[in-house]
């Protein structure tokens, strides 16, 4: 089941490093059935928490496939390049739907 990576820029202080980051990062991902599917694309914000500055959206064939990605040591080097360049949040989800009584099962039983 194909699995998303997306990573929220939030704010950039060093472009010209955060430029030497896509440059070390665009090789890591060679061969691991990665699609772009949205790269810093122009956005609508509609609700938001915060600045955002970019968004990236990759789709993956699964989430072992993501991870493996991320934890290779060739995209591990190349992130170095992006610490202290910019805000950043990156995380994976699998594709999907949860039905509504399962969706976050660690909150459930949470009051208000």
């Amino acid at each position: 089941m194909p699995a998303y990576m997306i990573a929220l820029n939030r704010s950039v202080h060093d472009r010209q490093k955060l430029e030497a980051y896509w440059k070390a990062a665009g090789p890591t991902f060679e061969g691991r059935g990665a699609t772009f599917l949205s790269i810093y694309t122009p956005l609508a914000p509609l609700e938001l928490m915060g600045s955002l500055e970019g968004v990236v959206l990759i789709e993956f064939p699964d989430v072992a496939a993501a991870k493996a990605w991320y934890e290779s040591p060739a995209y591990q080097k190349a992130k170095q390049h992006r610490d202290g360049a910019a805000d950043t949040e990156f995380f994976i989800i699998d594709s999907g739907n949860v039905p509504p009584d399962d969706r976050l099962p660690h909150i459930k039983n949470q009051q208000a």
